[in-house]
């Protein structure tokens, strides 16, 4: 919720997101989230279903996908280091066109500069939890002058 809340702050998205899938041969991450969302960073009217299993728990709820817009988007995980100080865990990638899973949930096929497996071995090193937050455009610049405010480092996975 901190990540959200600082990249919703920041840039006016914030998006709840974790790791869905990595499609190797395309070389792009799948990355979203079925919970809280951020209408702000949909290009286009989010949808709702009802869907008759929620997740594996028992009996339904429904799913609001939002459609984040394609081309630049950051990521911001909040983690702590080996000594329970906080950090944070923050990359840039581009959402791009393609194939999106259709179960009702908010998904993004984001590349990242260094490919799909580095940034998932660089950004897994870092020791993140497996949510993150999600933003439209570029904002480790911001991110980096919040984290010397708030005197918490910063591992910078991919631009």
């Amino acid at each position: 919720a901190m990540a959200m809340s600082i990249l919703k702050t920041i840039s006016g998205t914030g998006q709840l997101s974790e790791m869905y899938s990595i499609d190797f041969n395309e070389d792009i991450c799948i990355i979203g989230h079925s919970g809280s969302g951020d209408a702000a960073i949909s290009a286009k009217k989010p949808t709702m279903k009802i869907v008759p299993v929620f997740h594996g728990k028992t009996g339904g709820g429904y799913l609001t996908q939002f459609y984040p817009h394609l081309g630049p988007v950051t990521y911001l995980g909040i983690t702590q280091d080996r000594d329970g100080h906080f950090k944070f865990v923050a990359a840039e990638g581009v959402n791009e066109e393609g194939p999106i899973f259709t179960f009702g949930d908010t998904n993004m096929r984001t590349r990242f500069s260094c490919g799909a497996r580095e940034f998932v071995n660089r950004w897994s090193e870092a020791g993140p939890t497996h949510h993150m937050a999600a933003a439209s455009g570029r904002h480790i610049g911001t991110i980096l002058k919040v984290a010397k405010i708030f005197n918490v480092p910063v591992d910078v996975i991919t631009r």
